[in-house]
């Protein structure tokens, strides 16, 4: 009786430990489900075509349940949430953006940008430590890239009917997408990663899915007749086929690509970009060179706004995390989810080169990109280690990730 009731007190923290980590691993589950659902909304922006739903605060909502269930996963399993060098460095640029109320000479736009900067922070927080697993960040990107055909389809739905243009024949969509160059930047952010479904992906829908996506998003960029997002999207094609493994696939798909776009692209199209040529006379240009002269947050380049907001100390912040990014994404281009990583680093270079000419500090996508690449260089060179047999363990060389 005694052997018995030991046996039993004994089992008993047991049983609790192990009740406490499938709990914990279901609300993991729940944190993943509304992160990724919310990377999702951030190209569908549902209360902007639906106006009903505006009420709801979708995003809201899911921020709150993704960052809720993060906690209460931490609570219940006890393991560290992970925030690395990567998240020590945007904090830091955080922060800054949170003092700089004190000597701007635009208290309530720095509070604004300051606030809107900490959710950024809290979003990337939210997608290192959901996204967990190579399964996880593969249905991240599915959905993230997967809901880019939406504004895509919608801006070139627009264009061809007349709706919603600007300056009388440049397409766009709703939301952070209603400015033609930022749509045009959010779907260049897409397409190596659709390219990779394409070719790629588990199963013929997928596979299906990147190749509808990739037009669809062409289109949309070409609809937009955003020079700096034609500039971008051709980037990161380029990139994207030269990292490929597979060259000669991905140099037939760029050739595909380009005859698309030499065929189907208007007039007016080709007619802008031929400004590039002459971009010191355009008039739109003449007036960015001028507001870069007169206050840098007014200007239509990343790093001149940063550095007009925050100084050279928020520029070294913000430029020192990108590279970090870039890192990430170029350090697991050969690892076991190098299809992906190379995606991701095409898709962040596009981005950031459509960021010279309309930069937007305040980009979701950024942080969003930033992100994956950090996910694929951590998570998955773990799993692959836990999977190795005992005595055949991988070793990696040291790192400066801290757990």
């Amino acid at each position: 009786m005694a052997e018995t009731a030991s046996m039993r007190g004994a089992e008993a923290p047991v049983a609790r430990l192990d009740r406490a980590v499938r709990q914990g691993a279901l609300v993991g589950k729940v944190a993943f489900g509304a992160v990724a659902l919310f990377t999702a909304q951030l190209y569908l922006s549902p209360a902007q075509w639906f106006p009903d739903l505006a009420p709801l605060h979708v995003a809201l909502l899911l921020s709150l349940l993704g960052l809720s269930a993060l906690v209460l996963r931490r609570l219940l399993t006890n393991q560290p949430l992970w925030f690395g060098w990567r998240t020590a460095i945007l904090g830091a640029y955080v922060l800054e953006a949170i003092l700089s109320p004190s000597w701007s000479l635009d208290r309530a736009g720095s509070v604004e940008g300051a606030s809107e900067l900490a959710k950024h922070l809290f979003f990337f927080i939210a997608l290192i430590n959901t996204a967990t697993t190579p399964s996880r960040i593969r249905t991240a990107l599915l959905l993230y890239a997967g809901a880019a055909i939406v504004p895509a389809c919608g801006t070139f739905w627009n264009y061809l009917n007349g709706q919603l243009l600007v300056e009388g024949f440049r397409g766009r969509w709703f939301g952070v997408m209603a400015d033609p160059n930022h749509d045009a930047m959010g779907l260049v952010g897409v397409v190596p990663i659709l390219l990779y479904f394409a070719l790629h992906g588990q199963g013929a829908w997928r596979k299906a899915l990147g190749v509808f996506g990739v037009a669809a998003c062409i289109a949309g960029v070409i609809a937009t007749h955003s020079r700096g997002g034609s500039i971008g999207l051709a980037a990161s094609i380029v990139v994207w086929a030269l990292l490929s493994r597979h060259k000669l696939a991905a140099l037939g798909a760029t050739a595909l690509v380009a005859c698309g776009v030499l065929t189907f692209a208007p007039s007016t199209f080709w007619q802008r970009n031929e400004t590039i040529a002459s971009y010191s006379l355009d008039e739109s240009v003449r007036g960015r060179m001028h507001a870069w002269e007169v206050a840098g947050h007014v200007a239509h380049n990343l790093f001149l706004e940063v550095l007009g907001d925050l100084g050279f100390i928020g520029l070294f912040s913000l430029v020192g995390f990108l590279a970090c990014a870039l890192w990430s994404g170029w350090r697991a281009r050969n690892g076991s989810m190098g299809n992906e990583a190379r995606a991701v680093l095409a898709a962040l270079i596009g981005y950031l080169i459509c960021q010279q000419f309309s930069g937007y500090s305040l980009s979701w996508f950024t942080y969003g990109l930033c992100a994956f690449a950090a996910c694929i260089d951590h998570w998955a060179p773990k799993v692959v280690r836990a999977r190795a047999p005992v005595g055949l363990q991988l070793v990696s060389p040291p790192s400066l990730a801290v757990a």
